[in-house]
């Protein structure tokens, strides 16, 4: 069983930052393990601008703050990368199972194990979407995801319950990729 001295459950912006982190104080074997097929977590899919004032002291895109924080760790031997992994189990003694296409099941030790699995969209069942499959409802993540990272536009005449900034968001996308916004509705005053 290999061991490493950091492993990082979640590829996103935290989890790189944690392996950078690991890395500037010493650490000499980190692994990062993501599900997703590429790091950077959430961020990629929101191309919109607004992240990264804090950190990098300029507005980015998502996928531009995410690419900024895959930047830091590129090209450091120290640090080890697996996306497309799904981690099943981390156990008390700080081994993790994880699955992937290439290496099948496989157990890693860390003396240090640190999630970072942070951002995630609820499921439709937690937002209380009614019914068992509604044909053609997706959460705002989920759209999302298919028109900025897919190339699927999820219909031609949309309806956004919710205005808050990703609501918001979605409406301007949508209109930009030429379907036609009926009515974004808000519940709250």
């Amino acid at each position: 069983m290999e061991l490493y001295d950091v492993i990082i459950i979640g590829g996103g912006p935290g989890g790189l930052s944690a392996a950078y982190s690991a890395y500037r104080n010493g650490a000499k074997k980190i692994l990062v393990i993501e599900r997703d097929r590429e790091l950077g977590g959430i961020l990629q899919q929101c191309i919109h601008n607004g992240f990264g004032l804090h950190h990098f002291k300029e507005e980015l895109t998502g996928p531009g703050y995410a690419g900024r924080c895959i930047a830091l760790i590129q090209d450091k031997p120290e640090i080890q990368a697996l996306t497309d992994t799904m981690v099943l189990a981390v156990s008390k003694d700080k081994k993790v199972t994880a699955v992937n296409p290439e290496k099948g099941l496989f157990t890693v030790e860390g003396k240090t194990v640190i999630l970072t699995m942070g951002c995630r969209e609820r499921t439709r069942g937690a937002i209380r979407t009614a019914g068992e499959r509604p044909t053609g409802v997706f959460t705002a993540g989920a759209a999302q995801r298919m028109v900025n990272m897919e190339g699927y536009l999820p219909g031609k005449k949309i309806v956004i319950l919710g205005s808050g900034d990703i609501g918001l968001i979605m409406a301007r996308r949508m209109t930009l990729e030429g379907a036609e916004v009926k009515v974004v509705a808000e519940i709250q005053p």
